[in-house]
């Protein structure tokens, strides 16, 4: 029980909390719906799981420790970002959609954008710090991390998916189309903020 309640609390906490994902997931959900969006979900928990086995492997704690590394990780995820909050912007005049903004993201593109996601990479380092301790096995903390991803942190995703979903008919209306999109990439801009907050 020691060891329980701080690993859920861990889970839950940064996979409920704002951040890039929950933001696109939100996102996606408003724009295409839960169905849509699922393969993003995926996704998401590939990517981090990926990231879990190098972090077990040593390469997190590596990568962290580097103020190089890390700085290059920020600057792709920001660019990222940024990217996709002016596709939003530039979808809202219009009902001709981008090809860029009319399809979700794929398993494969989320998957990669992990690789780009400090906080990611923070749940993977730091969750393994806390899962080692239930009995010293990298590999039974590697399992035990993607585990509780896959249990509590797929409940948590499907949470902001959701809450973007419960928006969509509002969506469809113009006027409120606007302010959703405006919304939406603002959203966007505050994750690359927090990409650089210490």
């Amino acid at each position: 029980m020691e060891f329980l309640i701080p690993f859920i609390g861990f889970i839950f906490i940064t996979t409920i909390t704002p951040g890039p994902n929950n933001f696109l997931l939100a996102a996606s959900g408003i724009r295409f719906g839960f169905r849509r969006t699922l393969p993003h979900v995926v996704g998401i928990h590939f990517g981090v799981y990926a990231l879990v086995a190098l972090c077990g492997l040593g390469l997190g704690q590596v990568l962290l420790a580097a103020p190089g590394a890390l700085l290059i990780l920020k600057v792709f995820g920001t660019v990222y970002l940024v990217y996709l909050a002016w596709k939003i912007l530039g979808f809202a005049p219009g009902d001709q959609q981008d090809e860029d903004v009319a399809s979700p993201m794929t398993i494969t593109q989320a998957l990669i954008f992990q690789f780009s996601n400090p906080k990611a990479w923070m749940m993977a380092a730091a969750g393994l710090n806390i899962s080692i301790a239930f009995n010293d096995s990298m590999l039974t903390a590697v399992l035990l991390l993607c585990a509780g991803f896959a249990s509590l942190g797929v409940f948590c995703n499907f949470t902001w998916v959701l809450m973007g979903a419960s928006l969509r008919d509002a969506f469809t209306v113009p006027v409120y189309r606007y302010w959703i999109n405006g919304g939406l990439a603002l959203l966007t801009i505050t994750t690359v903020i927090m990409f650089w907050m210490p």
